[in-house]
């Protein structure tokens, strides 16, 4: 078995994710920080222009209100009512109040509150029993009110002002007071101060118009304890003036921040511990700083859909990778594995392996080869089984004639030793005979070493049987040498022959001679007998 990670299924898989997902990651993640880039630029552009609108329309507003109050405290109808009010005041502090209806006039312009307060602070007029008239601002509570602030400020700058919203008396409703100098002949001698409720500025607060259904506006005032909501929110309706945000608290910075003057843009948590994108303005007519939000959830739904969108494509691309490169690894590795299979088993010497059906592809090309190899192999060792066969019953053959052969041969060496040992006798009874017994000898040696060659190489001819194709030539050279040998042996038989004939015929004449010479020939006579009776030995040795 070989390792998932080393085989060529394991190998095609890991480049295939490589070579499709990685690309496929790097895009998506590059459209991913690109989508998210314009999709945080355009929540951040709607979040801000909305808090500059809205900061605008607010700003738009007070400026409005600014520029009716003072139109109103410069009429003739405001200067003599205050022209009046003063000289009754002068003439007898205690007695009665000259009538002047102003409640009309300043219910058309808003006003819910509205008081005429002379140069020392004390309240000359009043439509709201809230604030009693002949008191004075500049002692009791009221002292340290926004009212009273507003009230100096204008007196002393001669313009009109506008206080932060602040409860008064037993109202929890807050109030707005916008003062105005009253100035008659080129001195103040009064201020108005018209006041009015939140709900015209929370009607405007509450037109959440492209923030969806999360998004809102909230205002904020700074308070010695941290910062104090001045507006209803979308979670608490009751908040205005009520939740406080202590300081250090979950969402107190951020809030702390706007109402205090700066301008900002951010995800934030907000005072519910939710995370928002937020941008933040200051309202310097309100004192106020305001907060445009939007959770953060729906502000990057769209962004979070998108992501989540990439990567379900990218999970499911990178499946359909798997998927196709495991069918691609496998179309290749599976008949890989068959032909490896087929290998080894052709390696144990099994031939009989079989392919099945195969492909029209390389692979399948590959495995036909295989069984093409197989076949041929199969036919192939059929021959060479017939041949071995064949070459075993020629060795057989060629075995028993050489043993026939050897017989042969060890008979002639046999002669062959006879022959010398009569040649070695008729050496020793004649000088005449010495040389040509010599020769006898020689040849008989070299015929005797002859024969002595072929027997060796007959013994041996049992381990050289596989040998015996290639040594046939040689062995039929060496059969021509021991024919040649053998015919040089008669040719020494015929010569000993001869030499016992003449040797028979020299002894016959010594005889004669012997007869002639008498006794004197009686020696010789009888070593012409002694050699007649070799001449007969030679004559017997030669047959």
């Amino acid at each position: 078995q070989i390792a998932m990670h080393r085989s060529i299924a394991g190998r095609l898989l890991t480049w295939f994710i490589l070579i499709s997902l990685v690309p496929c990651i790097a895009l998506a993640v590059i459209t991913a920080n690109i989508a998210t880039q314009a999709l945080e630029g355009s929540v951040r552009e709607k979040l801000v222009q909305i808090n500059a609108a809205k900061s605008s329309e607010l700003e738009t507003y007070a400026l409005e209100r600014l520029a009716d109050a003072a139109a109103m405290a410069g009429g003739a109808g405001m200067r003599e009512a205050m022209t009046r009010l003063n000289a009754a005041a002068a003439a007898d502090p205690n007695g009665p109040k000259p009538q002047i209806n102003i409640k009309q006039a300043s219910s058309a312009l808003g006003y819910t509150r509205f008081l005429l307060i002379d140069t020392a602070g004390i309240i000359r007029l009043s439509v709201d029993p809230t604030f009693t008239v002949d008191s004075s601002i500049l002692t009791g509570e009221l002292a340290t009110s926004e009212l009273t602030a507003g009230f100096d400020r204008a007196r002393t700058l001669l313009q009109s002002e506008i206080t932060a919203f602040q409860t008064y008396g037993t109202s929890r409703e807050p109030i707005m007071f916008i003062t105005s100098p009253i100035i008659s002949e080129g001195r103040v001698i009064g201020v108005s101060a018209g006041g009015f409720g939140p709900a015209k500025v929370w009607r405007m607060l509450a037109d959440v118009t492209g923030l969806g259904e999360t998004g809102d506006i909230v205002t904020v005032q700074r308070d010695p304890a941290g910062v104090i909501v001045t507006s209803p929110t979308r979670a608490d309706p009751d908040a205005p003036f009520k939740l406080r945000l202590a300081t250090g608290s979950v969402g107190e910075i951020t809030a702390r921040d706007a109402a205090s003057g700066s301008r900002g843009y951010g995800t934030v948590t907000d005072g519910r511990g939710v995370e928002v994108c937020a941008a933040w303005c200051y309202l310097p007519s309100y004192r106020w700083g305001m907060l445009v939000k939007q959770d953060a959830s729906e502000a990057f739904a769209l962004l979070n859909f998108q992501r989540n969108l990439i990567i379900s494509l990218t999970i499911a691309l990178g499946i359909g990778v798997v998927v196709m490169a495991l069918f691609v690894a496998r179309s290749i590795s599976t008949p890989i594995r068959a032909a490896v299979a087929v290998a080894r088993q052709v390696a144990s010497g099994d031939l009989r392996a079989e392919m099945g059906t195969t492909s029209a592809d390389e692979t399948g090309a590959l495995l036909d080869a295989i069984h093409t190899m197989t076949t041929d192999l199969r036919a192939l060792i059929g021959r060479i089984q017939m041949s071995t066969a064949t070459l075993d019953a020629t060795a057989t053959v060629m075995q028993s004639t050489g043993a026939e052969q050897k017989q042969v041969i060890e008979d002639h060496g046999a002669a062959t030793a006879e022959a010398c040992a009569a040649v070695h006798q008729i050496s020793t009874t004649s000088q005449e005979l010495l040389r040509t017994m010599n020769e006898v000898n020689e040849m008989a040696s070299n015929t005797g070493h002859r024969a002595e060659e072929g027997r060796a190489n007959l013994a041996g001819m049992d381990s050289t049987m596989q040998q015996l194709a290639k040594s046939t030539a040689l062995f039929g050279d060496k059969l021509t040498k021991i024919r040649e040998s053998a015919d040089r042996i008669n040719l020494v038989i015929v010569t000993m022959a001869k030499v016992a004939n003449q040797t028979n015929l020299l002894s016959i004449n010594a005889a004669i001679e012997a007869e002639k010479a008498g006794e004197h020939g009686l020696g010789f006579m009888v070593v012409a007998r002694e050699i007649a009776y070799l001449a007969t030995q030679t004559a017997v040795a030669s047959l």
